[in-house]
């Protein structure tokens, strides 16, 4: 089996489509199929089988699936390691396959992941936003390399988290809001407001549903999936939203977001998440020694 095959063959199984995948490699598809071909004649099976105009994996594609990224993974570390041996992370090549939420993509892992580019000159960083589901499933197909979430705490049998840093969240809402002129807001005070909240599955999410059901309230809520458009409508005065403290900073300092003085004080970390079996690269070490350096102090 050769390995160019078997990352085809990773790309496939994933998009289940041979031609979204001939666009995700760069390849024409009459490639991607004659990889493919190649795998399956050097295994003696097919993988794939097309049920109409679809395309799913069979039992033995399926088997092969999760043998085929540990593969590919041991090779990417043994290249990294050899061309690492000098200690000269200028000769350090491959890829970092890095996901974390919205918020910490947008604030806090730019400047984090750009030190990291100055450090290692010639090193792949793919580098997307996921919620929490997608990311530990990634990691436990092997398709990342490392997670950051935003979380009280972080537990699964098969990764191991390292808390590196403390994420305040702070309630919000349009500087001539009501509850921006009365000084101390305690939760009670929301059941009137509409509250504008993120989609569930995300901690800050958690965090508000548990204080609403603490002070037995179910105010108005509007719900949504971008931090961006969430930010957007607490300005233009549609609710009271909750987001990380960082993530809301230039608004409030345009002087388009008010903070409330809110009598609940929340406080998620910033965890690094990876495989309990991943051996951490030199670039892997490196990125979590940058953000516990660069970002606010764990308690």
């Amino acid at each position: 089996m050769e390995l160019k095959h078997l990352a085809t063959f990773v790309v496939v199984a994933r998009r289940l489509s041979f031609t979204r995948a001939a666009e995700e490699l760069g390849y024409v598809q009459s490639s991607v199929t004659a990889h493919i071909k190649a795998l399956e004649t050097d295994l003696g099976v097919p993988l794939f089988e097309r049920l109409g105009r679809r395309v799913t994996l069979t039992d033995a594609g399926r088997e092969l699936r999760g043998h085929a990224q540990t593969l590919l993974n041991h090779a990417e570390r043994a290249t990294e390691a050899v061309r690492g041996a000098s200690g000269d992370p200028r000769r350090v090549r491959g890829t970092l396959r890095i996901a974390a939420p919205e918020s910490l993509c947008a604030h806090r892992l730019p400047t984090v992941l750009g030190a990291l580019k100055d450090r290692f000159p010639y090193l792949q960083v793919a580098f997307g936003a996921a919620g929490r589901t997608a990311l530990m499933n990634a990691l436990g197909e092997g398709s990342l390399d490392a997670g950051f979430l935003l979380e009280e705490e972080v537990a699964g049998p098969n990764v191991t988290a390292e808390r590196l840093a403390e994420e305040e969240l702070s309630l919000v809402a349009r500087p001539r809001h009501r509850l921006a002129l009365g000084g101390l807001v305690r939760t009670e005070d929301l059941a009137g407001e509409t509250l504008l909240l993120i989609e569930k599955g995300c901690a800050q999410r958690e965090v508000m549903d548990r204080e609403l059901r603490r002070a037995a309230i179910r105010p108005a809520t509007m719900e949504f999936v971008s931090t961006e458009a969430l930010k957007r409508c607490a300005a233009a005065g549609l609710g009271v939203a909750l987001l990380p403290t960082v993530a809301v900073a230039d608004e409030i300092a345009r002087g388009e977001l008010s903070a409330l003085e809110w009598a609940h004080r929340p406080v998620l970390g910033i965890y690094l998440v990876v495989h309990k079996d991943r051996h951490p690269t030199s670039a892997l070490r490196t990125l979590t020694s940058l953000a516990r350096a660069q970002w606010p102090a764990a308690a």
